[in-house]
């Protein structure tokens, strides 16, 4: 296991100027933790080369896609091909936070501004949020899936005894848990350790483990896979 807590990572230049630290890079793809502040927007613009999916974990705001402005909530989450304008409008008044995965890993040369595009003022698409459904392991889950890259499941763990399940392990699969609200602890091996908002683990193939939350506010995390989540690599000691 290795953890970090992503606020306290270094910030990484961008032309949007936005508050963008890598969390994650490995040879398939990378993922940023982004924050954008109150009424803030990102410069139109479009990659060549990579493809990104937007995952929305705090606030509200409207993401430009080609010729389309969505209305874009905390648990959604998009895929954006490559050639693709795109961009990012904060709407509230508060912080506008998100994670950013990029396949192949982000390349600050690869981002190309658009700036005679003309987005639209207002959004005319709200984004269609898939049902949350019941997970294995007790919690309550948004699941995407991005081809073969990675799976992203946006959930909500409960104190609720009787959700709570025994600790698991994959064979295959890394595993990435970043705890958007909350705290709780991670059993990792037959320990528990403390875990609170921002922080970004990395879960090992053969450690067994299970999130658990003891508190009446529910612990909202993101959990991403590689490969994809499938219930054959879930194994029991």
């Amino acid at each position: 296991m290795k953890k970090v807590n992503v606020y306290e990572l270094p910030l990484a230049f961008n032309i949007c100027d936005q508050m963008l630290r890598e969390v994650e890079r490995i040879p398939h793809w990378s993922m940023a933790h982004v924050i954008m502040n109150p009424k803030a927007e990102s410069l139109p613009h479009h990659h060549q080369a990579m493809r990104e999916a937007y995952v929305i974990t705090r606030g509200t705001g409207h993401l430009i896609v080609g010729g389309h402005n969505y209305l874009v909530q905390a648990g959604d989450a998009m895929v954006i091909d490559h050639h693709i304008t795109h961009g990012l409008v904060n709407s509230s008044a508060a912080s506008l936070e998100h994670l950013v995965l990029a396949w192949p890993p982000f390349d600050p040369a690869d981002v190309h501004v658009n700036r005679d595009y003309e987005g639209h003022k207002g959004f005319d698409r709200v984004f269609p949020q898939p049902e949350p459904v019941e997970c294995f392991d007790g919690a309550k889950i948004i699941a995407y899936e991005f081809g073969d890259i990675a799976s992203v499941a946006f959930g909500w763990v409960i104190n609720d005894p009787r959700r709570h399940k025994p600790a698991h392990y994959h064979k295959k699969t890394i595993e990435w848990i970043f705890v958007v609200e909350g705290e709780g602890s991670l059993e990792l091996n037959g320990e528990s350790h403390n875990i609170r908002s921002g922080d970004w683990i990395r879960v090992e193939p053969d450690e067994y483990h299970a999130l658990r939350n003891r508190k009446d506010q529910h612990m909202v995390v993101v959990c991403v896979c590689n490969p994809c989540f499938c219930m054959d690599d879930v194994h029991y000691r």
